[in-house]
């Protein structure tokens, strides 16, 4: 099965631990399931994730959006 996620959900799966980051983690462990994305959503999750409110969040969990 072929599965997009919204950038919010990634960011919210990365960023917290949380239901977005158990769904995450669930995907992550079924071969069955694969995680697809396009150029535009990548580009927006760049973007979010270098908001100064994310950013100090990264911080705080010692993780770097480059």
């Amino acid at each position: 099965m072929r599965i997009v996620l919204d950038t919010n959900v990634v960011a919210s799966a990365l960023l917290w631990r949380g239901a977005p980051h158990q769904m995450l983690q669930a995907i992550r462990q079924r071969s069955n399931l694969r995680l697809y994305s396009s150029a535009a959503l990548l580009e927006e999750l760049a973007d979010v994730l270098t908001r100064p409110s994310l950013i100090k969040r990264l911080a705080v969990i010692d993780k770097r959006a480059s």
